[in-house]
């Protein structure tokens, strides 16, 4: 069975809107606890989009992954509801659900749009590592000319440039647990506000 959560935070997003969805919608159709392997865990995952100023939320995020302690696997003493849980109940639950993060179109009129403490990024690559199971954390960074190419504001993309290459120098290390890629959108245009509404339509998290 597939859980998956989805955390969107952005202009016109002011707060959380968190949607799950699972695969099995009647409980007759999830397995027994007793049919359930020591390794077989229905945990909830989590992709998390910050649009616009909303990076800076998902900064905070990833700020919080970096400074929590590793998790091992689950107690293998949970209940069949606990197994079943579609929402995280705990705020370690949560972080410990989310696979996937996506930084889209995000830019700010100061500095700060993109994490970029090596320190956070070393935690967090460690804390993979140290993940038993094929638990893993994809960063995908979108962006268009209106925020990538903006002379006026070139701190965000030296910004998005050093998350990139932080998160690229530690892949390997965390055994490919940890990835990274970027999307360019709209790149034969000129920047316009237009274009960062846009790439939500256009948006590519395959």
């Amino acid at each position: 069975m597939t859980q998956l959560g989805f955390l969107l935070v952005g202009r016109p997003y002011h707060s959380y809107q968190i949607v799950f969805e699972s695969a099995a919608t009647h409980k007759q159709n999830i397995p027994s606890l007793a049919s359930i392997s020591g390794l077989q865990f229905y945990r909830p995952k989590t992709l998390v989009f910050g649009f616009s100023k909303g990076g800076t939320v998902v900064n905070q995020l990833v700020a919080e992954l970096g400074l929590a302690k590793s998790r091992s696997m689950q107690d293998s003493t949970q209940t069949e509801d606990e197994l079943q849980q579609i929402i995280p109940g705990s705020k370690e639950d949560f972080l410990d659900s989310i696979a996937e993060i996506h930084y889209v179109d995000v830019g700010l009129n100061s500095v700060g749009a993109y994490i970029t403490d090596s320190h956070l990024v070393e935690k967090i690559s460690e804390h993979l590592e140290q993940a038993e199971g094929d638990k893993g954390l994809r960063f995908v960074l979108h962006g268009t000319p209106r925020q990538w190419c903006d002379t006026n504001r070139s701190w965000i993309r030296n910004e998005k440039e050093k998350l990139f290459h932080l998160l690229k120098s530690v892949t390997q290390r965390s055994g490919g647990k940890l990835q990274v890629c970027e999307r360019f959108y709209l790149a034969d245009r000129r920047p316009d506000l237009q274009m960062h509404f846009e790439i939500i339509e256009k948006l590519d998290i395959s």
